[in-house]
């Protein structure tokens, strides 16, 4: 069994800290930056993104349907060292809220995050399950 640094569980944090501030600030290569080369986004049932090719197009959609007025959040993140050295799991509550409506909730979402150590952390792969879309 492998053991994370706090070191690296901090790295992590900052990662996805990191993730939701460019998204949300329509900052596609710095999103893009936190990464694998071959990174994943997916929303079950929804879509699925691989590659930066494609993962480029989320920050895209977020900035046109949310108008630079959506924020994500992300919360009660869990950090567990992965099957070998350099991997690690990542546990986490996401909330989207809608600011061109006060504020007013989008989504809820528990994410599954696959995270890499290439010279650095990254995301290989972010599932964000959908627990709660209000109006649906």
């Amino acid at each position: 069994m492998t053991v994370l640094s706090q070191e690296d569980k901090l790295a992590i944090t900052d990662v996805l800290n990191r993730y939701v501030h460019h998204v949300d600030s329509n900052e596609a290569d710095e999103w893009l930056a936190l990464f694998t080369e071959d990174g994943a986004f997916d929303i079950p049932g929804l879509m699925r993104l691989e590659g930066r090719d494609q993962l480029r197009t989320m920050v895209a959609t977020v900035a046109e349907q949310g108008g630079g007025k959506w924020r994500h959040q992300i919360t009660n993140v869990v950090v567990d060292a992965g099957e070998t050295a350099g991997l690690a799991r990542v546990r986490a509550y996401g909330l989207v809220t809608d600011w061109n409506q006060g504020g007013q909730p989008i989504a809820f979402t528990d994410y599954r995050i696959k995270m890499r150590n290439q010279g650095g952390w990254k995301i290989h792969e972010l599932i964000a399950g959908p627990v709660a879309i209000p109006g649906q």
